[in-house]
């Protein structure tokens, strides 16, 4: 009979089987074939391309939005900037922390690149140059560039914090104003001054890094089929969970009439 120790070591001789062999890994052979099938590269019956019109200011209040030339462009099935959007969903805010991210800009952009418009068309050359006829009228406002700066700056980002609910340490932030900050949180343990007192050195720096992203090769892309039966949902994204949840809570149902399915992520 084996007893509580032998079987711990037989199972940790399992697990330790592993390091050193080389595992293939189960979709390898249909990436190295191109067999693979990523969100970007799918193509269904009569799908529409969307074309993204961004801003070009790093804050800003939204004048006017002039989409008449983009609308005239031959192929063009529609242009659609967030007034559009509202009429099908009233607060169309998301975010994993936060609901702070408009699908589409609303009253205001918060940064360079942030989508103000969209531009649908069958042909996705047609859509790109529709949306560059896109003009849009802004009232530039002081912009937050420093992260530091910003803990002080009474330039804000957002007027209001709107926890999205996710992460239990933020709930308490629901409807704060006049700041920045997204997050404080202090930890007091042993007696720091007599620690730095008896320290053999002291360092003080200041450590700065820049913007970090795991470069997918990817680019990020979903795709809506909507028959009379629901919707099935393509998406490039890791997190379905999240992606899942913002759905339901934007179409204001439960999770179902809709189905989400992830592809290979490269």
């Amino acid at each position: 009979m084996a007893t509580p120790t032998m079987q711990g070591a037989q199972s940790g001789a399992q697990v330790g089987a592993q390091v050193g062999r080389s595992l293939p890994r189960i979709e390898a052979r249909e990436k190295v074939t191109g067999r693979a099938e990523y969100t970007h590269t799918m193509r269904l019956p009569g799908m529409l391309h969307a074309k993204i019109f961004r801003s070009t200011v790093a804050h800003g209040r939204i004048k006017s939005i002039d989409v008449s030339a983009a609308r005239k462009v031959p192929g063009v099935y529609r242009v659609v900037t967030s007034d559009d959007v509202r009429k099908v969903i009233p607060d169309p805010y998301y975010g994993p922390a936060f609901h702070d991210q408009p699908i589409l800009a609303i009253g205001k952009v918060h940064y360079v690149g942030e989508p103000v418009a969209a531009v649908l068309a069958a042909d996705p050359h047609v859509a790109e140059e529709a949306a560059q006829l896109i003009v849009a009228d802004y009232e530039e406002l002081p912009a937050v560039i420093d992260e530091v700066e910003a803990t002080e700056n009474k330039t804000l980002v957002h007027e209001e914090l709107k926890p999205a609910g996710t992460f239990a340490d933020l709930k308490h932030l629901k409807g704060r104003k006049g700041t920045n900050i997204a997050l404080d949180f202090k930890l007091r343990r042993g007696d720091v001054d007599k620690a730095f007192a008896e320290a053999a050195q002291v360092f003080e720096h200041t450590f700065r890094t820049q913007k970090v992203l795991h470069v997918a090769l990817e680019p990020y892309a979903s795709i809506a089929d909507w028959k009379d039966t629901g919707v099935t949902i393509y998406s490039a994204a890791q997190g379905p969970s999240f992606v899942r949840t913002e759905i339901a809570r934007g179409r204001g149902a439960p999770h179902s009439g809709f189905a989400l399915l992830m592809s290979r992520i490269s």
